[in-house]
């Protein structure tokens, strides 16, 4: 995957630009990095689909896949829950026949998936206090925990060997996400609670972890390419992803990743694909060139041609028409840059589906409204908003989107 080693990244720089011809200083055309990104696979969506991370009343899979399909999506981000797999040797069987059928049906569908788990251990010495907790590097059971999750990561991919991409985590550079045991959450805010890592030790744990579950994925699965954990723009900053990308990317060539003897500097060996939610409260010239900026920590560590993923994208209208207008401008603008000026993107689902009322409960009012359709468990369920027929046509579905109302 890499162009060039660092040291020749100002030359690389001066020779490329992001889209059009890549024309070298002496004037000869160069390779096109981006060639390996597919464009075919841009319309995505999210949506979870089983277990309890289903919170949408009503939910109902085979109707959901057909809403899926008329949309237009080329791309699922296929979310498998934390209860389904507790050890390497133990996974919900029943389970594994729902997600199997579903992928079945997706596929079906024309559907192209982005696996996703957040795989963390919890039958080594480390014992952590919740679902999210990961050991601090002195932690004596740290080695054996890493192991773990490879072990683990090993096992999901082998029972999917025909899933291509998996996502390991869910915005790990958020301490709601990713912290150590005693860390106490902040409601309403993913890195204000008491007890998280600090902004190293997060970046340390966090590659260790991305090296360590791409070693199993590749174990369990010949195909499979690994995705970086989604990564969330603190406070709404892109910013605070750029950095985090770049900490990764300097923790990564210092020559003391990842833990045990073992060392590797080169970054395909702890994610193969780039992948960060960029949400905003709008989409202009300012939200392209923070990504631009995002993506050019790549290329200044001679990571260049790497495609990225943005497994969620989305707005929440807070149930107000005049904002969701105002909003599907903003999405149908973030889509244009993804396919005429992003040639890095290969993949965006837009979060989410559904509306779903549960999501008041851990994320506020806003969270329940970003769904392109209403809860079905309602006087108007199933129906789509406005915004769904927009992005039918973005992304160039067919069907009817009422059918079901």
């Amino acid at each position: 995957m890499k162009v060039t080693k660092k040291a020749g990244v100002a030359t690389v720089l001066a020779c490329a630009v992001f889209a059009g011809a890549f024309v070298g200083s002496c004037g000869k055309k160069q390779a096109d990095p981006y060639a390996g990104v597919d464009k075919s696979y841009l319309n995505g969506i999210d949506e979870p689909l089983a277990g309890a991370d289903v919170q949408v009343v009503g939910f109902d899979l085979d109707v959901t896949v057909d809403l899926i399909r008329m949309l237009g999506c080329k791309t699922v981000r296929f979310r498998i829950p934390k209860s389904f797999l507790s050890s390497p040797e133990q996974y919900d069987v029943q389970m594994y026949e729902y997600l199997k059928d579903a992928e079945k049906k997706l596929n079906d569908a024309g559907v192209s998936l982005i696996g996703q788990a957040m795989l963390f251990p919890a039958y080594t010495d480390f014992r952590p206090d919740s679902a999210n907790s990961a050991p601090i590097p002195s932690d004596p059971a740290y080695g054996e925990w890493l192991q773990a999750v490879s072990d683990m990561w090993s096992t999901l991919t082998s029972l999917f060997p025909d899933v291509g991409y998996w996502e390991m985590g869910n915005e790990f550079n958020a301490a709601t996400f990713f912290h150590p045991n005693g860390y106490i959450p902040s409601e309403g805010s993913l890195m204000d609670g008491i007890g998280g890592f600090d902004a190293e030790s997060q970046v340390e744990v966090v590659t260790d972890y991305m090296f360590y579950a791409t070693k199993g994925i590749h174990a369990g699965s010949k195909k499979a390419k690994s995705v970086m954990p989604g990564l969330s723009p603190m406070n709404g900053s892109l910013v605070t992803v750029k950095n985090f990308v770049a900490d990764v990317y300097d923790r990564i060539e210092s020559g003391n990743a990842p833990y045990g003897e073992w060392k590797s500097t080169e970054a395909d060996d702890y994610f193969e694909v780039l992948c960060w939610h960029p949400y905003a409260s709008r989409v202009d010239e300012s939200w392209l060139s923070a990504n631009d900026a995002i993506y050019r920590v790549a290329i200044d560590h001679g990571d260049e041609g790497k495609k990225v993923f943005f497994t969620e994208f989305g707005f929440s209208d807070g149930g107000y028409d005049d904002k969701e207008e105002v909003q599907i401008g903003y999405m149908e603008t973030a889509y244009r840059y993804c396919l005429e000026k992003m040639p890095y993107v290969e993949r965006l689902c837009a979060f989410r589906l559904y509306e779903c009322a549960y999501a008041e409960v851990w994320g506020g009012i806003n969270e329940v409204h970003f769904g392109y359709f209403r809860e079905p468990d309602t006087v108007n369920g199933f129906s789509p908003k406005e915004k769904a027929f927009a992005l039918q046509k973005l992304y160039g579905g067919e069907g009817d989107l009422t059918k079901y109302q």
